[in-house]
C-alpha cells in the first residue's frame, strides 16, 4: 500500500495523537500520513478525493476557528469533497447524532466515534474506508 493521507481536524491532538498512531502502526505498517490541523481556516476547502483517503472531524475545534465541526461536516456534503462514508465525527457529545440528523444528515450517512478513542476503533473504522 503506497502512503495515504488523512486529514484530522483536532484542536487538542496530542490527547488522542497516541491513538491514532497506534491504529497506524498495528494496522497499516505506519503507511498512513495524519495531517492535523486545529482551525478550519488552517486547510482549503476544495476537492479533497484525491488528496486524502479518509477525514476525521472532531466537533469542538479550537475557539478561534471560522468553522466548528458541524459546519465542516456541511461544508463538505454541500461541496462534495470527498465521499461521506469516509468522514468520521468524533466527540465526546452524546447528542451528536441527533444534532446531525436535525442538520439533514441520514443515520448512516456520518460515522460517529465517541471520545475517549480507542486506538483499535479507528483503526477498524480506517481499515473499511482505505
Amino acid at each position: 500500500m503506497s502512503e495515504k493521507k488523512i486529514l484530522v481536524f483536532e484542536d487538542e491532538w496530542e490527547t488522542i495523537r497516541g491513538s491514532f498512531d497506534l491504529a497506524n502502526l498495528y494496522a497499516f505498517n505506519n503507511e498512513l500520513k495524519f495531517l492535523q490541523v486545529a482551525k478550519s481556516q488552517n486547510v482549503s476547502f476544495s476537492q479533497w478525493s484525491d488528496i486524502y483517503a479518509a477525514v476525521f472531524v472532531d466537533i469542538t475545534l479550537a475557539k478561534k476557528t471560522e468553522m466548528d465541526g458541524f459546519n465542516i461536516v456541511k461544508t463538505i456534503k454541500d461541496r462534495n469533497l470527498i465521499d461521506l462514508n469516509k468522514v468520521i465525527v468524533m466527540t465526546g457529545n452524546s447528542k451528536v447524532k441527533e444534532k446531525l440528523k436535525e442538520m439533514g444528515f441520514k443515520d448512516d450517512e456520518i460515522r460517529v466515534l465517541y471520545k475517549p478513542v480507542a486506538f483499535d476503533e479507528i483503526a477498524r473504522v480506517l481499515k473499511g474506508i482505505v
